[in-house]
């Protein structure tokens, strides 16, 4: 079972394709990266203007953390 210090969210800054967000939630929760990021991307078509401020608000909040 993972701890809580390992199941935090953060921004991934290794494998990152903007600031880190979507491969930071990925890890935390085990998922493949892509599927993260296709839910993002389906999730901003849907809903662009809240998906923009909660994407920038995780990127602005969240820790930085370079894990490869």
């Amino acid at each position: 079972m993972r701890n809580y210090r390992e199941n935090r969210w953060y921004c991934n800054k290794a494998d990152r394709k903007i600031a880190g967000v979507c491969s930071g939630l990925a890890r935390a929760y085990g998922q493949n990266t892509l599927v993260i990021r296709l839910v993002a991307v389906l999730a901003f078509l849907a809903l662009p203007g809240v998906m923009l401020m909660a994407y920038l608000a995780a990127a602005l909040i969240l820790p930085n953390r370079y894990v490869v």
